[in-house]
């Protein structure tokens, strides 16, 4: 009897074990196949590509970029667009061996008129080795011509172990005319990929709008797969144009500005703004440079070029990036001041104010002369009223009109109307202006504002 209740013990011990056993194992073939099911049906595709990266070698497929057209939106003549090229390529990886590759290399150069010796570097088995080890291209024709490619493959250089390669460069057609406005691309800095701007293959745009703008017009690059078991090529993901932009530059106002400066030999810049809206229809500025030899890093002439530009500052865009007195195009402001904080009955459209060539100010300080200072038109204006004065940009009226108003209502107006602020224009580098004023000038030169620093701001050096 005790042996049989000892047996029952044991028997239900086994079978409690057994039962755990046989759940245990279920559970773990349940999660074995929900994790094939994942892997397999939800994260397919996925995995499909991380395993196909595993057993080759990943290229990317720099996106071309957005094109920049004017005002007019003519998609058959943009200011900025891409230029398609070929390249001729092959792998060392598709070559049995050195030697085939070796005689392949000879056969080529014989075929299309080559100098082999531009091909050195590749010429020994150990850098062969290495390159078929990694599965690493060698270009033997950039930018192939039409001739170049008819030959090839009519010898049939391209059947087995080469293949053409589309690529693309940028083409600025205004060049210089527009350099300041376009900007230019070109390879990244450490600094850029640190700061993970931009991946170490890309182009950057490193200046005006191509900077400026350069995330939305970069687009996204495509992968293309190179099967290191298997000599194949498979395109995973398709790169994506970058975004179009279409601005307010008006082509032809461009090209006329920029050439009015190149006329003029001079430093200097033109814009070219409707008032009623602020659209810039045009924004040159000299000296300029080419965009299309900078953002050509395999151009021969770009170092010398680049030499010439910062040479004579042609990085600068005169038009956002300096300052200059403003001259008779601050008299409007003077005039808005003078009707905004001045008496209606003494200062309206209608006051007059005689112009006889010259403005007399009359020194305050004993010894010192009075200051005389000319008007443009020697012979004066005579009597004019403030819509008049404006129109004849007299000096005259706007001495005597600055000095009735003082200096305080000048400067406020000439900061809330923000020349000593940023426009914001989308272009990177601009810089503020400069109002000065009474507490800038005591700080600067230790000395208080004169009735002489009144008339000068007025038209002459006020700002900068």
């Amino acid at each position: 009897m005790k042996s049989t209740v000892t047996e029952y013990k044991l028997e239900q011990r086994f079978k409690n074990r057994l039962y755990f056993i046989n759940v245990l194992f279920f559970i773990i073939i349940l999660i074995f196949f929900i994790q094939l099911f994942k892997l397999q049906i939800i994260n397919g595709a996925e995995n499909r590509i991380l395993s196909k990266k595993f057993v080759s070698r990943e290229e990317y497929k720099i996106a071309p970029r957005g094109f920049i057209f004017d005002r007019d939106f003519n998609i058959k003549d943009p200011l900025v667009y891409n230029i398609n090229y070929l390249n001729f390529v092959i792998y060392p990886s598709r070559f049995s061996s050195f030697e085939q590759g070796f005689k392949y290399i000879l056969s080529f150069c014989k075929i299309m008129g080559i100098d082999c010796r531009q091909y050195s570097e590749y010429m020994d088995a150990k850098t062969w080795k290495k390159l078929a080890r990694r599965n690493e291209k060698i270009t033997l024709i950039e930018k192939v011509s039409r001739k170049e490619q008819e030959r090839i493959v009519i010898f049939q250089l391209d059947r087995k172990y080469g293949y053409f390669e589309n690529n693309h460069i940028r083409y600025y057609p205004l060049g210089p005319a527009f350099a300041h406005i376009s900007g230019y691309i070109g390879f990244p800095t450490r600094k850029e990929i640190a700061e993970k701007k931009v991946k170490f293959y890309q182009t950057i745009g490193k200046d005006g709008l191509e900077a400026f703008y350069d995330k939305e017009i970069r687009g996204k690059d495509g992968i293309i797969i190179q099967n290191k078991i298997f000599d194949q090529t498979e395109q995973l993901v398709s790169s994506q144009q970058g975004n179009h932009l279409i601005l307010n530059i008006d082509k032809d106002l461009q090209l006329i500005a920029y050439k009015a400066l190149i006329e003029s030999q001079k430093r200097g810049t033109v814009i070219v703004m409707k008032a009623n809206t602020g659209e810039i229809l045009a924004l040159a500025s000299y000296p300029s440079y080419d965009p299309n030899i900078l953002s050509d890093a395999g151009n021969p002439t770009r170092f010398d070029h680049y030499k010439i530009i910062t040479t004579y500052k042609g990085f600068l865009n005169l038009a956002i990036q300096a300052k200059f007195p403003p001259a008779s195009t601050f008299k409007p402001i003077t005039a808005v001041a003078a009707l905004e904080t001045g008496n209606p009955l003494e200062i309206n459209e209608n006051t007059t104010f005689y112009c006889p060539g010259y403005w007399k100010l009359k020194s305050t300080l004993k010894g010192v002369p009075d200051s005389i200072y000319y008007c443009h038109k020697r012979e004066g204006h005579g009597k004019l009223d403030l819509i008049h004065g404006i129109a004849e940009s007299c000096n005259v009226y706007f001495y005597n009109l600055g000095y009735k108003i003082g200096p305080t209502p000048i400067i406020q107006f000439a900061k809330k109307l923000g020349l000593d602020s940023k426009t914001n224009i989308d272009l990177p580098g601009e810089i503020n202006g400069f109002v000065p004023d009474q507490l800038w000038k005591q700080i600067r030169w230790s000395s208080k504002w004169y009735d002489g620093d009144t008339v000068n701001y007025i038209y002459r050096t006020g700002i900068y």
